[in-house]
């Protein structure tokens, strides 16, 4: 049972945003890390059972959204 959780509310500038953000997430979503939306709101929930096993999972996620957000980037037009 998990003894250690961090909880995460972003309000976002559109619903869209939002989603983007939920499936950057989604590898993660599941047994480490429970995101919901509502509107353009995002909620991301971790849990874990050590402060180093939620260390790790925080970390993945942070890196899925980092993927996400070099992806999204290098698919923009340089003006």
């Amino acid at each position: 049972m998990p003894t250690w959780w961090c909880s995460r509310i972003r309000r976002c500038a559109a619903s869209a945003e939002a989603g983007k953000i939920t499936h950057a997430l989604s590898p993660e979503n599941g047994d480490h890390i429970r995101v919901e939306v509502e509107g353009a709101m995002v909620h991301a929930e971790a849990a874990a059972a050590s402060p180093l096993a939620l260390l790790h999972t925080l970390d993945d996620a942070l890196a899925c959204l980092g993927a996400a957000q070099r992806s999204a980037s290098l698919g923009q037009k340089k003006e």
